[in-house]
């Protein structure tokens, strides 16, 4: 006898009344990322991918500008999707404060609002679902103050102001030092949100601070970017370089001593949790858990062969 696929079978028990109708209809749900031009977007698909086939009736919209500093295209991607027929959207806010006022409208439709990975003002999300960031970056400040005994100078490369994620990471680094490294002098530049604009951003930076020991890049656009001004500027495994998120270019850094560690967030678990949050919350289930917290690893080159760092590391 053929089997009944999970859906048509709910469907057929809801006709009795259980359980409630709203779990018989296919959900339409908007994911809009940062960007597509990293990784790391590729890593959080696969997990929202495994969160819809588990589920069996969602319908996913992935839709993104295509570099994360086009808070424009963000915004009008999302008022696009602020509609009665979309019943939640999961977003990487590229501004904590100007995507509250299109956020606040939308949940204001009835549509259901999940933030991941980057904090966002405001409280018309459901749930938040992402790294420590502030404790993101007091690892790469450990790390930091261990490579350089405790003193030098050292380069924040951020991306640009106002993204939540990025600045938590900078904010926790530098706080950091001040408490527990006060002989490390830090600068502070913001680079931009493409891999070239750092790049571009970083060898001005290197010709500005000249006496520069180390450098902390706060995601993988400004941890390529750093790398490749490191390498135009003859400065690449001499200036030591602590980067954010992975790509196979970063991985080359990382083998070749030119990267000496990368903070590692999980994105497959941020878009799995990420999406079932967004389910249960278009489906009316109350909220246990408004913040979702998931895990962040110091990667060097002696760690990241081992299977558990491998898995975080290979999309």
């Amino acid at each position: 006898m053929k089997k009944w696929p999970f859906v048509l079978l709910l469907c057929v028990i809801c006709l009795g009344g259980w359980p409630p109708a709203a779990f018989c209809k296919e959900l339409n749900i908007v994911f809009i990322p940062k960007s597509r031009d990293q990784d790391f977007w590729t890593f959080m698909r696969q997990g929202v991918d495994k969160a819809v086939a588990e589920d069996g009736a969602v319908h996913l919209t992935w839709r993104g500008p295509a570099h994360n500093d086009d808070i424009d295209s963000q915004i009008d991607i999302l008022r696009l999707y602020s509609r009665a027929d979309i019943d939640a959207i999961i977003i990487v806010p590229t501004d904590r404060v100007r995507l509250m006022d299109p956020v606040r409208k939308a949940a204001a439709l009835g549509v259901k609002i999940v933030v991941v990975d980057s904090a966002l003002g405001g409280a018309w999300h459901s749930n938040f679902v992402g790294t420590d960031n502030h404790a993101a970056g007091r690892l790469a400040a450990e790390r930091m103050v261990a490579l350089l005994n405790g003193q030098g100078t050292v380069l924040v490369m951020r991306t640009v102001s106002g993204s939540g994620s990025t600045d938590d990471r900078a904010n926790g680094f530098v706080n950091y030092l001040a408490k527990n490294a006060p002989r490390i002098t830090v600068v502070d530049e913001y680079g931009g949100g493409t891999r070239g604009k750092v790049s571009r951003a970083g060898v001005a930076a290197l010709a500005k601070y000249p006496r520069l020991d180390a450098v902390f890049a706060v995601n993988e656009s400004a941890s390529d970017g750093m790398l490749r001004a490191l390498r135009q500027t003859g400065q690449a495994g001499k200036t030591r370089l602590i980067g954010f998120d992975t790509s196979e270019f970063l991985l080359e850094g990382l083998r070749k001593r030119e990267i000496h560690g990368l903070v590692l967030q999980n994105p497959r678990q941020m878009g799995y949790r990420g999406m079932k949050a967004a389910i249960a919350a278009a489906r009316g289930a109350p909220v246990k858990e408004r913040d979702i917290v998931t895990d962040a690893v110091m990667v060097t080159l002696e760690n990241y062969l081992k299977p558990e760092i491998q898995s975080l590391l290979v999309p």
